[in-house]
């Protein structure tokens, strides 16, 4: 059964959003409020609020904001049902409702089951006689029964997983299009043979795909992996995701590594708080999810030259995003798995514990790479150094790094800081714009109006018995959701009125919009109808016009004088 808005109101209501939040991440009283670094952005001084009076949470830095489901939502990267569901559990409220993602993913069914039953055979293909090379490679590679079991490795081998998809009665289009299959010279065949067979999962824990790696020696690539559909999107992959999430928590880091091998070889060292983007490049939509598993991010990439590009290209993906990774390099181009095999769990915890920040290794980067004795060579040096220097906000760091700089080069500080650009001309040109941007006194009025109307509710029955029209067609919808929400729960809160407008998204941005003006806090009554008679001038205004429009229209005599004084009337106030 579907959930009322009644049950996920009482749901709501019978939570705490600071009880449940401070089990994310650490909170801070001050004063009435609540503060925490937030963790939807890079935050070094804790800028997100969270009210326990209003039950809402706000970060005045990145925008993020929202009631308790919000928080759980962004946080978990999951679904509001999903949201509503975790909450339920917290407060004690049984919930019976439908598997909402088997309901969301009912289009693309048959998809799911033939990646489940294809991985099913790989894994069965494992423990068959064809199996035993396969098996001796990974416990080669160290890879015992207990990792097999937890990541259902599998291997697909030259028998037909075709014909018993097909057997299933699944038509050929379907398989083609999942890429189980493909079809070459009017042939359909098994895209994997002979591999070893590594399954690929959602963030929903389903399987959408899979990576095939060689195992005897060959000509073959190393890796195949499953061609994007419908429901898989490498770029969208997060390897170990599951898994991860809950670890990255209690060890308040998490680590990325450049492949799965790479994640499983740490996992069985109990190392379980990595993942893998399937893959050096890293897309936003990674690091968008990545962001909400943890603010300590480290990056472990080979100690390869291949590795160290690797790094430098993942770490400047994530500055763009707003997020300043830590780095880890490896000893003797080794990958992590054979680091950890060759020098133990606690040099690489050591490692962990010593990694740099992106700043700090990417000066090491430049530095390995410039000959001092070649002005131009040291003048590029600066350049670099200081370029970077343009991603961080913190003084002190930028005064350390221009002194360090000086000592390198042989330069004064005061030659090197009157080098240094002040504000990036983009930026600058991006406030500037930002600041012009001016509202003339009606569209400031139904803003100011509806921040008071969402918060008290006195206001909201002025508003009510005085009604007026708001110039901007969201805040007139807005403004009759409000009403018709008061109405039927006959209370104004904040916090339940979000859950109401849930998958209104026009609508929650007006909402934010609203609640970022700066108005004081308190009103008088005298303000509030103030307010309603200018925007009663716009809507006089707006009548005017129509009518204007209509009489120059009209040929009918007597139906032009009616028109003619209906406009007398509206302009005298009437």
């Amino acid at each position: 059964m579907a959930l009322s808005q009644e049950k996920i109101i009482e749901i709501r209501q019978k939570s705490d959003i600071v009880d449940i939040i401070s089990e994310y991440i650490p909170l801070e009283q001050k004063g009435k409020n609540y503060f925490a670094l937030c963790p939807f952005h890079d935050d070094h001084n804790p800028s997100m609020s969270i009210s326990r009076e209003k039950q809402i949470y706000k970060c005045f830095v990145c925008g993020a904001s929202g009631n308790v489901f919000n928080f759980i939502m962004d946080y978990e990267n999951i679904s509001f049902l999903e949201s509503v569901k975790i909450v339920a559990n917290k407060v004690n409220i049984p919930i019976d409702i439908i598997d909402y993602k088997q309901k969301s993913n009912d289009k693309f069914k048959e998809l799911y089951d033939i990646y489940d039953m294809s991985n099913k055979y790989y894994q069965n293909n494992l423990k068959t006689k064809d199996g035993i090379k396969a098996i001796e490679y990974l416990k080669r590679r160290k890879i015992d029964d207990n990792i097999i079991k937890e990541f259902q490795i599998g291997l697909s081998t030259n028998s037909k997983l075709y014909e018993l998809l097909k057997s299933k009665n699944y038509n050929d289009d379907l398989l083609l299009k999942s890429g189980i299959v493909s079809q070459s010279n009017e042939r359909i065949h098994d895209t994997f043979l002979n591999r070893i067979m590594f399954p690929l999962y959602d963030l929903n824990d389903k399987i959408v795909g899979f990576s095939g790696r060689i195992y005897e020696d060959s000509d073959q690539a190393k890796y195949i992996n499953s061609k994007d559909s419908d429901i898989f999107h490498k770029g969208e992959l997060i390897y170990n995701y599951k898994r991860a999430k809950d670890e990255a928590k209690k060890k308040k880091s998490l680590i990325i590594t450049e492949g799965f091998m790479d994640v499983i070889g740490l996992y069985r060292f109990g190392i379980k708080n990595v993942i893998a983007t399937m893959g050096t490049a890293v897309t936003s939509n990674q690091i968008s999810i990545i962001k909400k598993m943890s603010n300590n991010i480290i990056l472990c990439f080979d100690g390869d030259n291949a590795g160290e590009i690797a790094t430098i290209s993942c770490a400047n993906e994530f500055i763009k995003a707003g997020v300043k990774p830590n780095i880890i390099r490896l000893n003797d181009n080794l990958d992590p798995e054979e680091f950890v095999d060759k020098y133990g769990v606690e040099k690489f915890e050591e490692k962990i514990k010593n990694s740099k920040t992106y700043l700090d290794y990417k000066i090491e980067y430049y530095k390995m790479n410039t000959n001092f004795d070649n002005s131009e060579a040291i003048s590029k040096y600066i350049k670099d150094v200081l370029s970077e220097l343009d991603n961080e906000d913190d003084k002190l760091i930028r005064e350390i790094t221009i002194k360090n700089l000086s000592i390198d080069t042989g330069l004064s500080i005061n030659t090197i800081n009157n080098s240094i650009k002040k504000i990036k001309p983009k930026e600058k040109e991006k406030q500037i714009v930002k600041e012009k941007v001016k509202l003339d006194k009606y569209h400031r009025a139904e803003r100011e109006l509806m921040f008071y109307m969402i918060r008290y509710e006195e206001v909201l029955k002025i508003f009510e018995n005085n009604r007026c029209f708001f110039p901007n067609q969201v805040f007139r919808f807005l403004s009759n959701e409000l009403v018709y929400f008061y109405r039927q729960y006959e209370k104004l809160d904040i916090a339940d009125f979000l859950t109401y407008l849930n998958g209104k998204e026009e609508l929650l941005e007006a909402l934010k919009e609203v609640d970022d003006i700066d108005v004081p806090e308190n009103y008088s009554i005298e303000a509030i109808h103030n307010y309603i008679d200018i925007l009663n001038d716009y809507g006089r205004e707006l009548e005017i016009k129509r009518l204007n429009a209509l009489v120059k229209n009209e040929i009918d005599e007597d139906k032009k004088i009616e028109i003619i004084n209906e406009i007398t009337r509206l302009k005298v106030g009437e």
